[in-house]
């Protein structure tokens, strides 16, 4: 598995654990300090946050938050 697909993993695991689900939005800090506890760096997890974003899954939101447009994979 890749370093990717790792981060990935770990991102969509907290989105579930935060009762993540479509029309809702998620505190980005909430994530992001998790993962970095965990060993992922900031660029590892904004690249899988751009991706997200590219495939329609979430959205950028304001005041540092993230918008669940679909259910997680």
């Amino acid at each position: 598995m890749s370093r990717f697909d790792d981060t990935e993993n770990a991102l969509i695991g907290r989105l579930r654990a935060l009762k993540a689900k479509p029309d809702v939005t998620i505190n980005l800090l909430d994530v992001i300090e998790r993962l970095g506890v965990d060993g992922y760096t900031p660029g590892e997890i904004k690249a899988v946050l751009r991706a997200l974003e590219q495939d329609g899954v979430i959205a950028f939101a304001t005041a540092n938050r993230i918008l669940i447009l679909k259910e997680l994979a």
